[in-house]
């Protein structure tokens, strides 16, 4: 029974995500973009692809590496994914749950992560934590965090070994690292082989396996070299400037209108200091917690960090300034609906943290009522993917707008091609490619406008005349958030071209979204 007092908190956070897994499992995800790279990637290496060589990816290895590995080893099955995910989930929101207990009340630690549950682990789309757009990310996460938590308590050759495998997980945690030497100046001398060794150790664990495999470090090099031409690509700016990564002045209202649609219940509560307002609060924030309400969060700290800096003590300082370089990517927009999903946890333990005591009751409350208001919009979103595609690779459940024309295409191609072709699905479509066991191109798996002009059309269309795919299916998937819409028409017209001319239309699938898919007419020399 003291068990139970003493900890009902964590047993409460991680039935709740053993719940979240329950109520959404196969509904995580997304049937089109980025997921299914996740799964289809190790498969591939599983087969004997080499990453980075036989496979293009701009993505560490980590992830990659150690899915496969549980795919040698359990079977090739989403099923696999789903649960590694689980796994990564609970090893986060505990350590999440210990590191707030440093700063602040058990119950605000609990509101904390259950704001998290129900704005992130739930969300419904690409950024989620049971199948996301990158496992490098939450495995690199359930790491950086580890880091994080050893660091503060002065344990710092774990904290640089969990720091190296976060960036072997995902390249944009390597900024942590002067944080972790500056706070580690004092013991450096005490351990310094040790936390060299920790530094260097996960790199030689991770990249030496890709190296006997028959990776070479010129294929490292490379796809860095791509990693950067990325970096400066217009449609890649174009992504960041409409998902919100990039900051814009247009921003600044849309930070000053929601810091007011917290403010108001937030000085309400805090002047009354009555619980017969919760339904008043509860119906206000159901028509104002959008996606974009903590959109402010970084910027806000920042400012609270500096203003109140004398306040803190060494662990605060260490934590808020750990959080703000983790989450750089998403420094000027923390929205609900996209990669910030990530970094929610960090920046609510800080605005805990600098928030003066008098008002954390008021966060406390604001802070359950909007996981309330996050869990009924998600799990709404989660239930219309409704539609369910099965093979013996695994089930997973989308939407009737894309499910029935995928589920009619996979069918097709399951009945109608060999294990043999290979099946290329533009501008993406890598669920078609796990699910049935059929092999994509694995350098251009994907032909999204930033890839496209990455690497130019010409040598688009030289590959595609050499290796001679069997099958090419286009989709109408709108592709807008890097700026053009439709593949073969707003963007890639002489690829769509070159693919007309050297294939035949077999069938078109679908109506409002549609899938045609085109057979190789005749067979060129190879030169």
């Amino acid at each position: 029974m003291n068990f139970i007092k003493n900890s009902w908190q964590v047993i409460v956070i991680n039935l709740f995500i053993l719940l979240a897994f329950v109520l959404g499992y196969g509904r995580f995800g997304d049937i089109i973009i980025d997921s299914f790279r996740e799964a289809y990637i190790p498969a591939q290496v599983v087969e004997g692809k080499i990453l980075y060589e036989n496979i293009f990816t701009i993505y560490a290895p980590f992830a990659y590496m150690f899915n496969a590995l549980l795919f040698k080893i359990l079977g090739i099955n989403l099923s696999v994914l789903y649960f590694a995910g689980l796994a990564a989930t609970l090893g986060f929101l505990n350590l999440i749950y210990l590191i707030s207990n440093k700063f602040i009340d058990k119950n605000f630690s609990l509101a904390v992560i259950l704001f998290t549950i129900a704005g992130c682990v739930l969300s419904p789309n690409v950024f989620n934590f049971f199948f996301p757009y990158s496992y490098g990310m939450i495995y690199g996460l359930l790491f950086i965090t580890a880091s994080i938590y050893f660091g503060l308590e002065k344990k710092f050759p774990p904290a640089y070994l969990m720091y190296s495998f976060a960036v072997c997980s995902k390249y944009e945690f390597v900024f942590l690292l002067p944080l972790l030497i500056y706070v580690n100046y004092g013991y450096w001398k005490k351990d310094w082989l040790k936390n060299i060794i920790c530094l260097i150790l996960p790199f030689i664990l991770v990249y030496t396996p890709l190296l006997l495999q028959g990776a070479e470090l010129r294929n490292l090099a490379a796809s860095l070299q791509i990693v950067a031409a990325m970096s400066t690509a217009k449609t890649l700016r174009w992504f960041y400037s409409v998902t919100g990564l990039i900051f814009r002045w247009e921003l600044i209202p849309v930070y000053i209108l929601n810091i007011v649609k917290i403010a108001v219940p937030f000085f309400i509560f805090d002047k009354f200091k009555t619980y017969w307002l919760l339904p008043v609060l509860l119906v206000y924030l159901y028509f104002t917690v959008t996606p974009e309400i903590i959109i402010f969060a970084f910027p806000l700290i920042l400012v609270l960090f500096v203003t109140r800096y004398r306040k803190l003590n060494g662990n605060e300082k260490f934590f808020i300034l750990a959080s703000i370089l983790i989450s750089i990517k998403v420094f000027f927009a923390l929205t609900l609906k996209a990669y910030g999903v990530y970094c929610v946890p960090f920046a609510m333990i800080s605005i805990y943290i600098l928030m003066p005591p008098k008002y954390k009751k008021a966060l406390f409350v604001m802070t359950l009522l909007s996981a309330l208001i996050l869990l009924f919009q998600n799990t709404k979103e989660l239930s219309s993917k409704n539609v369910k595609i099965a093979t013996t690779r695994g089930i997973i459940r989308t939407t009737p707008y894309y499910g029935n024309t995928i589920r009619e295409f996979l069918n097709y191609i399951q009945k109608n091609t060999s294990k043999n072709d290979t099946v290329l699905v533009y501008p993406e479509g890598l669920a078609v490619n796990f699910l049935s066991n059929r092999a994509s191109d694995n350098k251009f798996y994907s032909l999204i406008p930033l890839y496209v002009e990455t690497f130019g059309e010409n040598l688009i269309m030289d590959r595609l005349y050499i290796k001679q795919h069997e099958y090419i299916a286009i989709t109408n998937y709108d592709t807008s958030l890097y700026y053009y819409s439709k593949f073969g028409i707003d963007y890639a017209g002489r690829i769509m071209d070159s693919i007309k001319t050297d294939y035949t239309l077999v069938k078109t699938f679908g109506d409002d979204f549609k899938i045609s898919l085109y057979r190789l007419k005749h067979h060129h020399p190879s030169p």
